[in-house]
């Protein structure tokens, strides 16, 4: 059941018309009504009960609609129309990230915002609104289809100057807009402005463009000329671009891999602390704190480059490749094992056919027999599977033990000298430093109150801390071991984070073995009970056989 909440229904006069509107709230009724209005405009045959969870396409087109809200449950939803409504603000949506059409038009609507969470967002009309400007949609880079005509937007510059150039690498799928409509649109030149600054626009306007007229506008001016960037360089950037973003995303997984993303804003993160706050302005202090950070991210920066490599190397680890190999040696073996068993029995299985068939003497003991050894081979080839089984257990047991110790060289390295030991002696060091400051700051503090100066240069905060200077140093004090504690516990997230790592893959290779035993049980025993069902039809006398006795 989808959560719909009551509202005060204000009186909206649309467009300033003095007729006032009646506003409409979005619930369970009103959905339900408009999937059946939309059902039977298309002539959608659907049963009595209505799965909203499950909807792709809803309409709530011209209901008067004056707020979205209580469209929860509605996630699968990819085409959403709530055009010619009263719509104010765009709220709510953030939870349908699987819309790719999203119709806004005719609504009262200032300011593009809210789409942030939908980035598979490819068409969206914003047609007759009252946006006075462009924006909100940096997020949406599959963007193909844009209509932003009949609105307040000033100046062409506005739109250019939002995707044009740098920008315009984010919408590289937008090749359809519209701003028709504009009070810009009355320049007899905003169309050349626009296609000029947009290389991998096809359509303006619902006008089709080809390159070249884009080669006649860029030669008709010289600031054309100048601004101008080609569809062959627009393309190459973009090229460049989507060859960087995949850069970047690898050494994204090489960092999560290897949980160095974990230490990423370690040195803002350190400095995230009240007491350090309470003193934050005594002179001297930003500077060592800028000192500070600056020691913290370039020790980040090398654990993170050395962590990485370590976790590159068992990742590719010869043991990995080595137990895989012999899991897949001892399968195979064990496979061939199974053939061959499975064919023994059944050309003994076929010599007792055969012998019915021809109605040998023993035949009737030849089945027996084979009935016998039936049972026999079901319990060669689970002798057979459990072998395997045993065999990959070592196997897995002597892997663990391998890759274990590799995980304990990257934990032992994390914590080391090279990591957080090495972070741990820059915070006593800060901690020094601070305190060395305090002490002197203190001391020249007193002097000013002995003298009777201006005491303005400290804020309220640290004249209080400077009544005491026990108090004081224990501040300080406070600051270092808060410090300590977040490193230590970045520490140990992290160590913790690479040994449960490993025991994942060991488990996940464990299950996938369980998985495989099971299923050869599973079929093993359907072998048998197929031997053992054709066995009992070769001993049951045929109709003829029965007339002959």
């Amino acid at each position: 059941m989808l959560n719909f909440q009551s509202a005060h229904l204000p009186k909206i006069d649309k467009r300033n018309n003095k007729a006032s509107i009646e506003p409409t709230v979005i619930d369970e009724i009103l959905i339900i009504k408009s999937v059946k209005d939309y059902n039977a405009e298309n002539k959608i045959t659907m049963g009595d009960q209505i799965m909203l969870n499950s909807l792709r396409v809803m309409s709530l087109s011209f209901k008067n609609i004056w707020k979205i809200e209580n469209l929860q449950g509605l996630e699968r939803l990819e085409k959403l129309q709530l055009d010619n409504n009263i719509i104010q603000k765009i709220e709510n949506l953030d939870h349908l990230v699987n819309l790719h059409w999203l119709d806004l038009s005719f609504n009262l609507i200032k300011e593009i915002e809210g789409l942030d969470k939908l980035v598979n967002l490819k068409d969206l009309s914003m047609f007759n609104n009252q946006l006075t400007s462009v924006g909100g949609l940096d997020n949406c880079k599959s963007l193909n289809v844009l209509s932003i005509g009949n609105n307040k937007i000033p100046s062409f510059e506005i739109v250019t100057q939002y995707f044009s150039k740098g920008k315009g690498m984010k919408f590289k799928n937008l090749q359809v807009l519209n701003v028709a409509g504009n009070p810009f649109t009355k320049e007899p030149d905003y169309k050349n402005h626009i296609i000029n600054s947009l290389p991998n626009l096809r359509y303006l306007d619902y006008s089709f463009i080809d390159e070249a007229q884009r080669n006649q506008i860029r030669e008709s001016d010289e600031k054309f000329r100048t601004d101008a960037i080609t569809q062959e360089d627009f393309l190459k950037q973009m090229q460049n671009q989507e060859q960087e973003e995949k850069n970047n995303n690898d050494e994204l997984f090489k960092r999560k891999s290897a949980r160095m993303d974990l230490v990423e804003k370690l040195s803002d993160e350190l400095i995230q602390d009240e007491e350090l706050e309470k003193v934050k302005t005594m002179k001297g202090v930003e500077e060592e704190i800028n000192k500070f950070q600056e020691k913290i991210k370039e020790t980040v920066e090398n654990l993170q480059k050395n962590v990485i490599q370590k976790n590159t190397a068992k990742l590719q680890s010869i043991e990995v490749n080595k137990f895989e190999q012999a899991v897949r040696a001892r399968e195979i073996k064990s496979e061939n094992e199974t053939i061959l068993t499975i064919k023994r029995f059944e050309h003994q299985k076929k010599l007792a056919f055969r012998a019915k068939e021809r109605n040998e003497d023993s035949w009737k003991l030849k089945l027996e027999d084979l009935e016998k050894e039936t049972q026999k081979l079901k319990d060669n080839l689970l002798s057979t599977e459990l072998q395997l089984m045993v065999d990959i257990e070592a196997a897995l047991g002597d892997f663990d033990g391998k890759l274990g110790f590799i995980t304990k060289d990257m934990s032992d390295y994390v914590s080391g000298d090279h990591g957080f030991k090495k972070i741990g002696d820059f915070i006593r060091e800060f901690g020094t430093k601070l305190t060395d400051i305090a002490k002197l700051e203190y001391d020249r503090y007193q002097v000013f109150v002995q003298q009777g100066s201006d005491l303005s240069e400290w804020d309220e905060d640290l004249q209080t801390l400077f009544e005491n200077k026990e108090t004081l140093l224990g501040t300080v004090s406070n600051i270092k071991d808060n410090l300590q504690s977040k490193a230590n516990t970045k520490d140990t997230n992290i160590t913790t984070s690479i040994e449960r790592d490993i025991k994942l893959l060991v488990t996940s290779y464990k299950e996938k073995q369980y998985e495989r035993n099971r299923k050869n049980v599973l079929q093993i025993n359907k072998q048998i009970e197929d031997y053992t069902d054709q066995i009992k039809n070769q001993q049951t006398p045929s109709d003829d056989e029965s007339e002959g006795n």
